[in-house]
Parts: C-alpha cells; structure tokens; sequence
C-alpha cells in the first residue's frame, strides 16, 4: 500500500480509525500512522529454575494501529501496564535489546525505520517522558532546557526561549540554577515540558506529563498542548487523567491488553451508552464524580468514604491520644526562607487526612519528614508520643509519586517484596500483582505495576500510618477505584491512620475525613 501518497477525505472510519471535525490530512497524509505495531520481549520463563531457564516471547502489544492527524491532540488512555508507553518508545525509535518490533510507522508521509525515528527525536518529534529520572542529575535545569547552541545569537535566543517558557510555567528565574535533585516532583515534570516545547517539534509525544501538577498547572500544561495542535502541530497524549484529556483531546484510543478496544470522539464521554467496548464504559463509571465503581453499579461501594465523619475516639481515662504528630517543625534545603516554619499537624488512627496546596509548596517534602526520611531542623516527628526509630520497621510507611525512584533497580521484584518480610499473597492478589511479575526487574514493569509493588511492600510492613504521596496517578481510573477500595478497606480493617496527597479534587472529597490547607 502506498500510504505516504493517498488523499484522504474526511469519514468516519478509514486506516483504523476515526475522524474528528478537525482532522486534516497536510501534505496528503497522516502526520504520524502506526499500523499494525506488535512488541514483544524474549523474556525467561518466570517459574523456570535459573540454570534451566529458556527464553521465551513475552507479547505487550499485539496489532496496535493509531494515528494523529495535523491540528489535533489523540488522547490515548486505559489500563496500566497495557503497553501506552511503549507505543511512546516505538514512535521515538527507542527499543530494548531483547524487544522484537513489527508493523510499519509512517512521519510526515515517509515510512520510518528504527534508526529513522530515532534521527527525528528533537529535530520533528519531542518527546515528554514519563519519568523525571530521564534529568540529568548532574546538570543544571536551565541549560538542560536551552541545550547546545552555534552561536551567541542563537544562545541569547534560547535563553530567552527558556525564561519564557519558565515563566509561563510557574518555575522561578533561580530554578534555571538547580539540579534535579533539589526540585520537587511537580517542578521537574514542569522542566520535562520545556524541554519539550523548547524546539519547534511537529510533534509531541507526551507520556504522562501532569502527574505532581495542581489542576491549574496542569490544565495550563494541556491547554500549551492544545494550543501547539491548533498551530498546527501534533500530539499524542498518553495519560490516566481521562478529565484532563476530555478537556484537550479531539479523539480518544483507549488501550487494554497491548492493543486498542475502542477509538473514539470526545463526545461519547458524555454518556457512557455511547461507549461501545465494557472496558471503556468500565472507566467512565470509575472516574471519582461518576460513580467511582467501575462495576457500574451504583456507586454503593464508596458511599461510606464520602463526606467528613468524626473519626473514633481512641482517648482513655489518663492517656494520650494515638497520633501521628508534626510538632513546631522547621525545616528548608538551603539558608533561605524554610519550606516549614513551626509547622504542626496530628494524625490520629482511622482518620484520612488529605493534604493540599498548589505544585512546588513542599507536599512531598512534609510526606518525607513524617515518614522519618527528612530530620526536622527544629521541632519533632513523633509517633504516638515517642520519636521515630532509627532502626527496624517504622511503623510510619511511605509510598511515594515515583516508584523507580524508591526501588533497587537490581533487584527482581520478589527480592523488593521480601525487604518488607514474608511475602503477603492476599495482599499480592489484592492489588492486581501477577505471579509471573515477582521475576521481573523494575525495568520490565510498568510505572503503574511498579505502584503496586510499592504499595505492597509498605503494607507488608505492618504500619501505623501510612503516607501516600499521589500514589494513583500512574494507574487507570478502574484501576484507582479498586486501588483505593482496597487501600480503605485495610486501613479501616487494621485502624491505619492515614496521610495522602492528590491533585484530584473529586478523588479527595471521596476519600478524606479531613482536608488539611498548607498554602
């Protein structure tokens, strides 16, 4: 087929996929066409002993087709682990070694092969990966965003460039002199995004770029995404926030089992009749202000968590209330003003406490000194009047936004698990964790399949408290609904007190029992 020649008309259906009022066809074809993507990985067989091991094909996407057309954003969303950042991987030519690719990848009406999609990454594509850890540690942001230039004119140009686009951003004119380390997570996704719409790219990849963002920056963040599409720019926008794509998308690919289930408008969203495919339908009832049951029921399972309760009194004649206890703390990273000034805050068992304020204010940092992982520089961290050990479980359990980073990239999965003690099977199959996963390195899981280990691990530490630090943003709306079913469920069964961040203001009025305003 001679696809980089055809002359589309506008129709319903046509390369396996839809058309939306704005898709056009510049310069006679798609801006970008993936047909017929299969990725698989020669993997060893997970129950195998290691000296007999044999390798075998592990299929993560099988079949997929998705195109984006010139002046529109494709939303692609659906389940974790499905395979969304591997088509990201696919279309800027970044394979593993043992990864065998199939099928056929069309830019701007040329076929590509590997090597040719990787000479477009930054000269026509640009890429918004997933993780902060594609920063480089020893760099400092600014010039990381500006990147090289030929000469003192175009240098000036791309400061400016730069400064711009961290004004528009919310990131300080001092953040261009800082290293990734000394970021918080919501300021490096906002530094990725520069480094995205620095050059002038034909097309964005953007692999869940508004995780750590408060829903102002990340409507703003989606709205650049938008605006760039209306300049006649692509996007291919792979995220888990189906509210924030329906604001920015023209279409949607929705993913489950390595491969597409259903493309459709924007639209359809309205009303989950439109929606063909049970999975699709599954997430519109998962999201927080439809029904959050992605059974599609009618919501029955999470009405006890809405709405504030009194928490049980814990108090006895002459003794202290358990708690989890911030007291007069002060704490900041350099000589300036600190994050924290005489900070004070009380946890107490069975209480769902929601901590909120805008990207950058110091969230995860108040998570880490809770959690004992930041030593306050004046006041105290106590946990049900004693301080936190140095030594053995805490009883204080942190989970946080970016599970690579709290992980041993050397070890398998079973290994991570056991740090926290005996594996918990029922924990295991609670949260969705597959037996042949436990082989695994960090590496070949997904960020939200990660999650999940993560999650299990501080569970199998048998807390007190547990602080989660937006711990289900990398995972579906169906997914999330279960997630925090379950996480509820254990908290209410072991009388966990419970510390949590989200940028979701209809995930936290469902969950929290207290909300707690920092800014």
């Amino acid at each position: 087929m001679n696809h980089e020649s055809l002359v589309h008309e506008h129709a319903q259906m046509h390369h396996h996929h839809t058309h939306a009022a704005t898709s056009r066809h510049a310069g006679g074809h798609h801006l970008l066409q993936v047909e017929d993507l299969s990725v698989s990985f020669d993997m060893y067989e997970p129950d195998a002993p290691f000296f007999r091991a044999k390798r075998a094909p592990h299929r993560a996407i099988e079949s997929l087709s998705v195109s984006v057309h010139a002046g529109e954003v494709v939303a692609v969303v659906g389940a974790s682990g499905s395979g969304k950042t591997l088509l990201a991987d696919a279309v800027m030519g970044l394979f593993e070694p043992n990864a065998t690719v199939e099928g056929h990848v069309w830019f701007d009406g040329v076929r590509r092969d590997g090597a040719g999609l990787q000479a477009l990454r930054g000269r026509g594509i640009s890429l918004v990966p997933q993780s902060t850890a594609h920063l480089d540690p020893l760099m400092k942001v600014g010039r990381q965003v500006r990147g090289e230039a030929r000469s003192r004119t175009e240098r000036r140009e791309r400061v400016a460039r730069q400064r711009a686009l961290f004004a528009r951003y919310g990131l300080a004119p001092e953040v261009e002199e800082l290293y990734p380390h000394e970021l918080s997570g919501g300021m490096a996704r906002r530094v990725l995004l520069c480094c995205a719409l620095m050059d002038n790219p034909k097309l964005i990849v953007a692999d869940e770029p508004t995780p750590g963002l408060d829903l102002e920056l990340a409507v703003r963040a989606l709205d650049d995404l938008r605006a760039f599409a209306d300049e006649g720019g692509g996007v291919l926008l792979i995220t888990h926030d189906i509210e924030l794509a329906l604001r920015v998308a023209d279409r949607i690919a929705v993913f489950k089992d390595g491969t597409v289930v259903e493309e459709t408008a924007v639209e359809s969203f309205s009303d989950p009749r439109l929606l063909r495919h049970p999975f699709t339908r599954a997430l519109w009832h998962a999201l927080p202000e439809h029904d959050f049951d992605p059974a599609g029921g009618d919501g029955a399972a999470f009405e006890r968590t809405a709405g504030v309760r009194e928490t049980e009194s814990f108090e006895r004649a002459g003794e202290p209330r358990p708690a989890l206890e911030a007291r007069d703390v002060t704490f900041g990273y350099d000589a300036g003003r600190p994050l924290y000034e005489g900070f004070s805050l009380a946890v107490h068992p069975g209480e769902r406490v929601a901590l909120r304020a805008p990207s950058g204010f110091g969230k995860t940092t108040l998570c880490r000194l809770l959690a004992g992982y930041e030593v306050p520089q004046k006041g105290s961290v106590l946990v049900d009047g004693s301080p936190l050990a140095r030594t053995g479980a805490c009883p204080v359990q942190l989970i946080g936004q970016q599970p690579d980073a709290v992980v041993d990239p050397l070890l398998r999965m079973e290994r991570t698990l056991a740090e926290a003690g005996s594996v918990d099977e029922r924990l295991c199959e609670a949260l969705g964790i597959k037996h042949d996963w436990m082989r695994r390195y960090p590496h070949e899981l997904s960020g939200g399949e990660l999650q999940r280990f993560c999650i299990a691990r501080a569970l199998m530490a048998r807390p007190r408290y547990l602080v989660a630090d937006e711990i289900s943003t990398m995972l579906d709306a169906v997914t999330q609904a279960q997630l925090w079913e379950f996480l509820l469920e254990e908290a209410e069964r072991r009388a966990l007190g419970l510390v949590f961040v989200s940028h979701a203001p209809a995930l936290t009025e469902r969950i929290a029992t207290r909300v707690v305003e920092l800014a």
